[in-house]
C-alpha cells in the first residue's frame, strides 16, 4: 500500500525545482510515508523543441536519489495545468510555449495571487482549448514531441532506483475516448519499450476531480493503476468543509467502480485541502478513512519544502502544503498508521483516531497470510501508539512486535491462514479537536452564489 505526497508545488514555476536541499525529505520518511509523485514540467525539460536540459533531469533524479534513500518511492508526474504557463490567461502550467496552437497569441504567464481563480481563467480561456484541440491533432508536431520526450524521461529513469512508475498526464483536457484513450495507448508503448517494468498511473478528464465517472476504456496493460483526483466542489466554493461524508462516499463508489471494472489498484493521485479553510483536518481524516477502507493508496496535494506564510506553496497562492518551515504538521494533515506491505492478502483495515473517556486509540488490520511472503509491517507513529501500546494478535500463530523507535509493528508466522492485529495506544488525556466545532454554512450573498456555481 502507498501513502505520501506530491512535489512540490513551486516546481511549477521557475526555477522548476521540487526539492533543493535532500534534508527536505526526511520529515516525509518520519511521518511514514513511502512515496512521493513527482512533479516533472515538459517547459523546464524542453524549453525549445529539440533542445533537452539535461541539468533539469539531473536535478529531478537527485531528488529521487535522495528519497530512494529514505524509503520513498517515485512515481514521475507528466504535470499540467490548462496546458501552459502562456495560456489560461497566465495561471497555467507544464507545455512550453512553442507548444501553444498557432493560431493563438500566448499569455504572460503570471501564477501570482491575481490568479488565485486559475480554474475559471483555464475553462473560460480559448488558448488553452485550441491549444489541446491542436495538440491531439498533431498540428505543427506537437504531440509527436511529446512522445518523444516521454519516451526520453522514461529511458532516463529506467534504471533510476526508486522509480516504479508514470502518470501519464496530469488532469487532462480532451474527449477521453477519442483524444486520452489514443495519447495513452501511444505513450504507454513509449514508456514501457523504455522501462518495462514500469507501473502506468492512468486519470481521466479533469471533470472526474469533482467525482464524475470515467469514460475511458480500460488500458491495454496490465502494469496499470486507476489513478484519478477528487477535490469536493461545494467545500472548495465554500472555502470549508460542510461536515457531510456523502459527497465522498460517492466520489469513492464511483472510483472504486472503475478500478474495479478494470481488475486494477486504485491510486488517488491527489486529494486535499487548503489548510486556511476551516475543518480541513476534518475533512483529510475522512478521505483517508475512505482510502483505509477501501484499502487504496493515494497521494495528498501536496508538500512544498519552501512554503511560508507570504508567497505560500509558490503557485497561483494555493496554500495545500502539509508541512510549515519548521516541518511541524498544519491544520490539514495528521499522521497516520496504515499497512505499508502484507505478506498475503490484506482484507481489512480500520484505524480510530478520535479518543474518547473509556475508548482509547486503536488500529486493526487483517490479512490472509502467506508465510513464503516474509513479514507484514504496519507504520504506527510513535505520537499515536507509543511504547507501551497493547498488541493482540489472533490467527495463524503470527507473532508481532512493536519497534516505537521505528515506528513498525511487524508480524510473522510460518503458518498460513487468517491474522487479525488489534493495536490500542495507552490511556492519556484525551485531546481536544484542533478546530471547533462552528456552523458550516452561513446564508450570505456570497456563499449562496458560490454554493450555486458548485451545485
Amino acid at each position: 500500500m502507498f501513502r505520501g505526497v506530491n512535489l512540490a508545488g513551486d516546481s511549477k514555476v521557475p526555477p522548476f525545482s521540487p526539492c533543493r536541499d535532500p534534508r527536505d525529505l526526511d520529515r516525509l520518511r518520519d511521518l511514514g510515508f513511502n512515496v512521493i509523485r513527482l512533479v516533472l514540467v515538459w517547459e523546464a525539460y524542453e524549453p525549445s523543441p529539440g533542445d533537452y536540459d539535461e541539468s533539469y533531469l539531473e536535478s529531478l533524479r537527485s531528488t529521487i536519489t535522495a528519497a530512494h534513500a529514505r524509503g520513498l518511492h517515485t512515481i514521475v508526474d507528466f504535470h499540467q495545468d490548462g496546458f501552459s504557463r502562456y495560456a489560461s490567461r497566465g495561471a497555467g502550467s507544464g507545455f512550453p510555449r512553442w507548444a501553444l496552437s498557432s493560431r493563438c497569441r500566448p499569455y504572460a504567464p503570471d501564477n501570482g495571487p491575481s490568479c488565485r481563480n486559475w480554474l475559471f481563467r483555464m475553462m473560460s480561456d480559448p488558448v488553452m482549448h485550441r491549444s489541446f484541440a491542436d495538440f491531439y491533432a498533431d498540428r505543427s508536431g506537437v504531440r509527436t514531441r511529446f512522445l518523444q520526450m516521454v519516451g526520453r524521461v522514461a529511458s532516463a529513469f529506467a534504471r533510476t532506483p526508486g522509480v516504479i512508475g508514470y502518470d501519464l498526464l496530469n488532469e487532462p483536457w480532451g474527449d477521453e475516448r477519442s483524444h486520452l484513450a489514443s495519447l495513452y495507448r501511444d505513450e504507454a508503448r513509449s514508456i514501457l519499450d523504455a522501462h518495462p517494468s514500469a507501473i502506468l498511473f492512468v486519470q481521466g478528464h479533469i471533470w472526474t476531480n469533482c467525482g464524475f465517472r470515467t469514460q475511458l476504456p480500460r488500458p491495454e496493460h496490465d502494469q496499470v493503476a486507476y489513478a484519478p483526483h477528487y477535490y469536493c466542489p461545494i467545500s472548495h466554493a465554500l472555502r470549508r468543509w460542510h461536515g457531510t461524508r456523502y459527497h465522498l462516499g460517492r466520489a469513492f463508489a464511483t472510483m472504486e467502480a472503475t478500478a474495479r471494472e478494470w481488475d486494477v489498484p486504485l491510486f488517488v493521485g491527489e486529494f486535499g485541502m487548503c489548510a486556511e479553510f476551516p475543518r480541513a483536518g476534518d475533512y483529510v481524516r475522512a478521505f483517508y478513512d475512505h482510502l483505509d477502507a477501501r484499502l487504496a493508496s493515494g497521494t495528498q496535494w501536496y508538500y512544498t519544502p519552501r512554503w511560508n506564510p507570504e508567497s505560500l506553496d509558490g503557485w497561483n497562492a494555493e496554500d495545500f502544503s502539509i508541512l510549515d518551515p519548521s516541518g511541524d504538521e498544519r491544520s490539514n494533515f495528521d499522521p497516520r498508521p496504515y499497512p505499508r506491505a502484507t505478506a498475503g492478502t490484506p482484507q481489512s483495515f480500520r484505524y480510530e483516531a478520535q479518543e474518547r473517556p473509556g475508548h482509547p486509540r486503536r488500529l486493526e488490520f487483517a490479512w490472509d497470510h502467506n508465510p513464503a511472503a516474509g513479514e507484514t509491517e504496519i507504520f504506527v507513529p510513535a505520537s499515536l501508539f507509543p511504547a507501551g501500546s497493547e498488541l493482540d494478535v489472533q490467527g495463524s500463530s503470527a507473532s508481532c512486535q512493536h519497534h516505537s523507535r521505528r515506528q513498525v509493528i511487524t508480524c510473522r508466522s510460518s503458518v498460513a491462514g487468517p491474522i487479525r492485529l488489534q493495536v490500542v495506544a495507552p490511556s492519556a488525556t484525551i485531546r481536544l479537536d484542533r478546530e471547533p466545532a462552528r456552523p458550516w454554512w452561513r446564508p450570505d450573498l456570497k456563499s449562496t452564489v458560490a454554493l450555486q456555481l458548485a451545485w
